[in-house]
């Protein structure tokens, strides 16, 4: 445990997250498939890395997650911004923009940032491409534990008989950031290829933190935290469904989730996101317009709402700035619809 890190990650933890992944998400992996990395971001690097070469044509959903294309871009790559809609990418589009493309980013549970889910129909159209175009597909799993409505829909890989999924996980969101502690899942024709590449270009992750995680996964303690967390983000989600509803119509309409840590909201015709977006973090509430997550122009505007960490009563609060936002907005005369309008009075304490 004291000596030089594995940088393929520690056994223990690569069979708990085995163990974890064919009893939770429906994944049937070796431990030798797992490979544990220095966070997400670290993974998506190693990928690109190892699977592709500068000038690649790289489907990623858009908008889409930004660190994980920015480490596409990094590489090399050429991006191709795929749009979403509710049923997730549309692999449609995907094949009349580039139908020879090496490489497909998808956020299959809760897409990042509009948070559908992907259907079947669509799961099974992308693996369909990715094996006629010797494409492989990074399955960013980032949220997917935290279906608080419902059964978890069955990961992309569990459904994968081509082997051309690769898996990404993280305790980031599971547990939290500070860890710089996740993994990802090779298809069993990778393993060599992908232990070489970790072995020349990865010092390893610290064992300690990783033996800590294996005994919190092993002893029951993870399963645990990740029930007690949905029951814990529903009720947050409720609190911001609940306050919206009540301060924030009709200027902004909140898309229900039954997945995840944010939910977005769409603006009502003629609002500026990026001027709601600055308005609000003059009242201290950091909100993201969807617009920044995009390659091109988004055909509608909206926000991205978090909600997990916070409190109900600290949501409430929030919402109540943010609609303090639209309203300075309103008389500055940005906005000009007077009808949108409510007054409040007494301002809470900011969150």
């Amino acid at each position: 445990m004291l000596g030089y890190p594995d940088p393929h990650g520690e056994r223990a933890l690569r069979q708990a997250i085995a163990a974890h992944l064919r009893l939770n998400r429906g994944i049937a992996c070796e431990w030798q498939q797992v490979f544990v990395v220095a966070g997400a971001q670290q993974a998506f690097q190693l990928i690109a890395a190892t699977l592709l070469d500068p000038g690649d044509k790289v489907w990623f959903e858009d908008p889409g997650a930004i660190g994980a294309r920015n480490s596409m871009i990094q590489s090399g790559v050429e991006i191709v911004p795929v749009p979403v809609d509710e049923a997730g990418l549309v692999v449609d589009e995907g094949l009349r923009r580039a139908p020879e493309f090496r490489l497909a980013f998808v956020t299959p549970a809760h897409q990042q940032p509009l948070g559908a889910k992907m259907s079947l129909e669509r799961r099974l159209a992308l693996l369909e491409a990715a094996e006629a175009s010797g494409a492989w597909i990074i399955e960013d799993d980032w949220d997917g534990e935290f279906c608080f409505q419902g059964a978890p829909m069955a990961t992309l890989t569990s459904i994968d008989r081509s082997g051309r999924v690769i898996y990404v996980g993280t305790f980031s969101k599971t547990l939290f950031p500070s860890l710089r502690l996740g993994f990802l899942v090779t298809p069993p024709h990778l393993v060599e290829q992908m232990g070489i590449c970790l072995e020349a270009f990865s010092p390893g992750v610290p064992t300690a933190l990783q033996g800590i995680v294996a005994d919190f996964i092993v002893e029951g303690h993870f399963a645990t935290h990740v029930r007690r967390m949905r029951k814990l983000y529903q009720e947050r989600y409720q609190a911001l469904e609940d306050a919206a509803r009540e301060y924030l119509a009709p200027d902004l309409e909140v898309v229900p989730t039954q997945t995840g840590m944010h939910t977005i909201a769409y603006l009502r015709d003629g609002l500026d996101a990026v001027a709601l977006t600055q308005a609000a973090a003059r009242r201290g509430v950091t909100v993201a317009p969807i617009s920044r997550f995009c390659l091109e122009p988004v055909a509608q505007d909206g926000l991205v709402l978090g909600f997990s960490g916070f409190t109900p009563a600290e949501i409430k609060t929030g919402v109540l700035d943010l609609r303090r936002a639209i309203d300075d907005l309103m008389a500055a005369g940005e906005w000009t619809d007077a009808s949108a309008g409510m007054a409040l009075s007494g301002k809470p304490n900011s969150p």
